[in-house]
């Protein structure tokens, strides 16, 4: 049986051409962390350090920088948050606040980025991902 960290990235857009040894190698980057209901996770404007999978619990997502307003998304399990973090380190373009109790796996960037230069298949591989997503959304029908 996979490694239950291996089996949550691989359902995650960003690592979907990587190889279950690849996944794993993602995996051992990754450490879980907890957080209670109303804790900020990520907040607006600050630099992307960290991407994020949620394991269990819910969060929501507020554009603005106000916590205890309506969130305009809610992620549950499987959902994941912060995946330009690792690439490019920008400021967030939203605040995650923790719903409910909250466990998430947290890859934070500065590993993935040493990872990626140890690993260039890895890389080139993960472009390819970025490549078909931003061709999918460029080719949907407008709203």
């Amino acid at each position: 049986m996979a490694h239950p960290t291996v089996e949550l990235l691989s359902r995650v857009p960003l690592f979907e051409g990587l190889s279950r040894a690849q996944l794993g190698r993602v995996a051992a980057l990754t450490d879980e962390v907890a957080y209670n209901a109303g804790r900020v996770i990520v907040k607006k404007d600050d630099p992307g350090k960290a991407f994020y999978v949620i394991v269990e619990g819910t969060a929501k997502v507020v554009r603005g920088k106000i916590v205890s307003a309506r969130g305009e998304a809610e992620l549950g399990p499987g959902w994941f948050f912060g995946e330009l973090a690792l690439l490019d380190g920008l400021p967030r373009a939203a605040t995650v606040v923790a719903a409910t109790p909250l466990t998430t796996i947290r890859i934070e960037r500065a590993e993935f980025r040493r990872l990626l230069r140890d690993e260039p298949d890895l890389a080139l591989k993960l472009l390819d991902g970025m490549s078909r997503r931003i061709r999918k959304i460029l080719s949907a029908p407008p709203l």
